[in-house]
């Protein structure tokens, strides 16, 4: 008798499942595009650049002045701050391979 009713209750929780799953991934979904757009850099000139973290330092120093300015390094050597003189950083900092540009504000990045 324990065994039809493992058997129920694994169907109960298996239903439950289905039924919150596709709201919890609409919700999912929704925050994060708020935490994307809220993340974006004020100033599309000036952005913390997030880097891949097994990549050493001189890599990501290397990638990031390529893109432009250095303006600082993140508490994780794998995040830095750059600016561009002319026009925006973003395109610039995922062609030399960051992952993210973040505002440097968000992303506890000391900024100029």
């Amino acid at each position: 008798m324990q065994g039809r009713t493992e058997t129920r209750e694994t169907s109960r929780v298996a239903g439950a499942i289905r039924l919150w799953a596709p709201a919890a991934a609409v919700g999912l979904a929704a925050l994060s595009l708020s935490v994307a757009v809220e993340a974006r850099p004020r100033d599309p000139r000036q952005a913390a650049a997030v880097f891949p973290p097994w990549w050493g330092a001189a890599r990501t120093l290397d990638a990031a002045a390529r893109a432009g300015s250095i303006v600082a390094v993140g508490a994780l050597p794998f995040i830095v701050t750059v600016r561009s003189a002319d026009g925006p950083i973003a395109p610039r900092l995922r062609a030399a391979g960051a992952w993210l540009d973040l505002d440097p504000a968000l992303a506890g990045v000391c900024g100029a």
